[in-house]
């Protein structure tokens, strides 16, 4: 087998950006995007307003940064269309961003019941006001109550008029904020199955800039909390993202007060900024027969290298024949202490393995660093006398996440940092009790910050949905448990999409600088029968699992970017008859999965077993992450072939991982006829759809390990500020000019961004990349269609495009394909000099005669050694 290694991109030139915009493609019923403008004395309806109109007002989707004492709620009804027109139809009302054009409208909030959608009736959504003072606050909550009572506003304020015809209400912020539907929800299901127990949850304060209002805040709130019978168990302050929290336990009777009066008590404690549930942050397992398997383990471990991954989960059993002398364990919460018995090691064992190994059940890919572990989930009550693993229940979460990053980075309590060198973090957990619904968690907020400050690709689990998934058009199981396979998918996925708004990302998954990893149907297991009353959903591969939680993210950002497999996961129904809901089948289990180590009731340490989940699929992602560090690790070094810089590592990882994956052409078209059957929807909203299900599709790993005579892939890195343009040139085969037959160009950017939480738009840096003079690439090539919209690739950390094409063309830019990567502030002044990593992949079919690879490669040698003679750098 020839040896094809990466190629190494030339170093780019710093081009002047062009004045010119390319046109947007406007979605039907969505008025164009307008500048953020400050208020100045001209805007004079406003003025009538708000008593200082030189001072901002802003709308924002996420409380998190507003001023509590000048926030309004408005709560939208009817189209969120309709509701952005009239919004922008008043100066200084105006979302701060110019990308609300791009959004499509609705289908994110559609009402299901019994399966079904019911697009007719309006879901409430809330946006967070924040006004110049509290003068300005009551005289807009006062033409609220004029309009009402159907009373005219009075001259020149006809425009507010149009917002509030399509708000449900306008108050200031207060109790009914404070204490969520999910959260009252929540407390009464542990009021009916805990009875009297006490009952533990979190309290977020607004954020106060300076310390002694914030400890004053937590004094006053103490007071109350202990007159309640109340008392504090933890409690935090994270300064970077603006965080300050408690967590408490109050009396049953206290909670069952707030439930049935959520208008009084704590839910009326002014700095409150909300209430919510105790973080259940864990993953557990299900009884099982399964026997364990016993076999082999590698026989030696490679020389030690400081590691470069790491694993922040439960404790592995580091005497398992997989792990020994594999591991560097880090444990200065004691958590080890906690386990009774090496069998309840099962999470943190299979993700170790999994990130060291990969499946058992493939080719033997066993990685050469060693592995950093942080253990974060101990053992914990489950029921019947079961103990799976969970984050401790005296713990605020984020904070031991917190600790954790910091100790491994900077050191903690005057000892130098514990691994420094790591650059993969792997995050197989989740927050069952908090799904992503438009909002930034604390959570997420905190991985983006930690991923920017410390250079770091953090891979999160998109969480495994266990919610029962209604099949309303099946009346006996047996029937479709006998259906022929493909119809079973059709109807599996009708439902899939129907009832998608339950089945939202866990938190932290929607931080944006992170890659966040859904699970395919895909394993390594023979079909060997299935469980009892359960059955095979799909056929195919590319489909992410029925568990696996669906995107979209932030701003309607792809999410989860990638799948990796998770096991062909099976579902079985507890009814024979209607009504037939479907449940996955959880992990142990012996007829599909994903193999890797497990501990065993004996202690015995040579057993492994079969997992499945978005767990599984995020260690096998920091396994290819390895793998890719490794390799590049191994690529020729010299003047001609530099070497990769270790301050990129991150986001040259993050975009190889991005740059193998693809949707597949087959499974993109069965899901686009079940998503617009009837061919009404906008193409814009179909792709969305698919993005929710696919995010950037299945990672090929081997396309980035391994190039082809006919594929080169070529990867570089480099700093960008706002306003550059990094311009790069890639002289092309002689041999393409002007022939016939297939050929494609895929470009991936991926970077880190700083984010800014007191503006909307969050994100502050947005890269992109396009075609330079020749918008064809001198390929002639065009965008693919099977790939997510260009709205959506727009809208996060990664930039993933392919174009394809057959065309016999002439060459243009002087024979090379020239691309350019171009920053841009996105959120407020953007001063930092943002890191990015780049590939590009040339690939021609097979009815094309050309060894792109040698040819590519010899040009860019050429290339690199005239720059050379020339006294040029090579490398960014």
């Amino acid at each position: 087998m020839v040896e094809r290694p990466l190629l190494a991109l030339p170093k780019p030139n710093k081009v002047s950006p062009t004045s010119k915009q390319p046109p947007r493609e406007k979605v039907p019923g969505i008025s164009a995007g307008r500048q953020t403008q400050r208020l100045g004395p001209k805007f004079d309806r406003l003025s009538q307003v708000l008593p200082d109109p030189t001072r901002l007002a802003e709308l924002r989707d996420d409380p998190s940064a507003i001023v509590p004492e000048r926030a309004l709620v408005f709560e939208v009804t009817g189209t969120l269309t309709d509701f952005y027109r009239s919004v922008n139809s008043i100066p200084g009302l105006e979302f701060l961003g110019e990308e609300e054009d791009e959004i499509i409208a609705d289908e994110d909030f559609v009402v299901v019941e019994r399966g079904e959608p019911k697009t007719a009736k309006a879901v409430p959504i809330r946006f967070y006001f924040t006004i110049p003072d509290t003068e300005a606050l009551r005289e807009l909550v006062r033409l609220w109550e004029l309009f009402k009572a159907q009373q005219p506003l009075g001259h020149g304020k006809s425009e507010w008029k149009k917002v509030f015809e399509h708000l449900a209400d306008v108050r200031p912020w207060g109790p009914k904020d404070r204490l969520s539907e999910e959260t009252i929800a929540n407390w009464k299901y542990r009021i009916d199955t805990s009875h009297d127990e006490p009952v533990r949850f979190e309290v977020e304060f607004w954020y106060r800039d300076q310390q002694e209002r914030r400890l004053s805040v937590e004094r006053a709130f103490s007071i109350e909390l202990e007159r309640l019978g109340g008392t504090r168990i933890d409690r935090a302050e994270i300064i970077p993202i603006r965080y300050h929290a408690v967590l408490v336990e109050v009396p049953a009777n206290v909670i069952q007060e707030l439930v049935t009066h959520p208008d009084i008590g704590l839910a009326k404690f002014d700095n409150i900024m909300i209430l919510r549930p105790q973080s259940v942050v864990g993953e557990p397992t299900v009884d099982s027969d399964v026997e364990l398997e016993a076999i082999a383990g590698p026989t030696t471990v490679e020389e030690q290298t400081p590691p470069i991954a790491a694993l922040f989960d439960g404790l592995p059993m580091s005497g398992h024949d997989f792990l020994s002398g594999r591991l560097e364990i880090d444990d200065p919460d004691d958590f080890s202490s906690e386990y009774g018995r090496a069998s309840e090691q099962r999470h943190g064992t299979a993700m170790a393995s999994l990130i060291l190994h990969g499946d058992l059940n493939a080719p033997p890919s066993t990685v050469r660093h060693p592995l950093y572990v942080r253990p974060v989930m101990t053992p914990q009550p489950s029921g019947f006398g079961r103990r799976d693993e969970f984050m401790p229940p005296d713990r605020l979460g984020i904070d031991l996440m917190w600790r954790a990053f910091r100790r491994m980075m900077e050191g903690e309590d005057g000892n130098p940092p514990s691994a420094p060198t790591v650059r993969i973090v792997n995050l197989s957990l989740g927050d069952t009790t908090r799904r992503f619904a438009g909002v930034m968690s604390p959570w997420a907020r905190l991985i983006d910050h930690l991923a920017w400050e410390y250079g770091l690709l953090i891979l999160i689990s998109a969480g495994n949905v266990c919610d029962p998934l209604s099949l309303p058009d099946v009346m006996i199981w047996r029937a479709f448990e006998e259906s022929a396979a493909e119809e079973r998918q059709e109807q599996m996925l009708r439902n899939l999409l129907a009832q998608r708004a339950n089945r939202r990302l866990f938190s932290p998954s929607e931080a944006i600088n992170s890659l966040t990893i859904g699970a395919c149907h895909d394993d390594n297991v023979v079909p060997n029968s299935a469980a009892l009353m359960a059955v095979t959903p799909y056929v195919s591969c590319h489909l992410p699992n029925p568990s696996s939680a669906l995107g979209l993210g932030f701003h309607r950002a792809v999410k989860p970017e990638l799948l990796f497999p998770g096991g062909r996961e099976q579902v079985q129904s507890r009814y024979s008859h209607a009504p037939i809901e479907v449940t996955p089948v959880g992990s142990p289990v012996r007829f599909f999965g994903i193999k890797a180590a497990a501990p065993s009731e004996s202690g015995q340490t040579n057993f492994v077993n079969l997992h499945n989940g978005t767990s599984v699929a995020t260690a096998l992602a920091t396994h290819s992450a390895t793998q890719v560090f490794e390799s590049l690790k191994n690529m020729p070094s010299d003047q001609v072939h530099p070497a990769i810089d270790d301050r990129f590592s991150a986001v040259i990882l993050k975009t190889l991982l991005v740059h193998a994956a693809r949707w597949d052409d087959q499974t993109t078209d069965l899901l686009r006829s079940l998503v617009n059957p009837s061919n009404f929807l906008h193409h814009e909203h179909v792709k969305a759809e698919l993005t929710r299900m696919f995010g950037y599709g299945c990672a090929d790993m081997q396309r980035v390990l391994d190039c082809t005579a006919k594929r080169a892939t070529l990867v570089g890195w480099g700093m960008i500020r706002d306003k550059e343009v990094d311009q790069y040139r890639v002289p092309m085969p002689a041999e393409l000019e002007g022939i016939r037959g297939f050929r494609a160009a895929t470009i991936t950017i991926a970077w880190l961004t700083p984010v800014n939480l007191k503006h909307r738009m969050y994100r502050m840096a947005k890269l992109e990349g396009g075609a330079g003079s020749d918008k064809k690439f001198s390929l002639g090539v065009e965008n693919a269609k099977v790939q997510p919209s260009h709205h959506a690739v727009a809208r996060g950390t990664v930039f993933h495009r392919r174009w394809e094409g057959e065309d016999a063309v002439a060459f243009a830019d002087g024979g090379d394909l020239v691309f350019n990567v171009s920053c841009k502030a996105a959120a407020g002044e953007l001063d930092d000099t943002i890191p990015y990593g780049v590939a590009l992949s040339l690939e021609v079919g097979q009815d094309v005669s050309v060894a792109v690879y040698e040819k590519v490669k010899e040009k860019i040698e050429e290339q690199i050694r005239s720059r050379l003679r020339a006294g040029v750098p090579v490398t960014s």
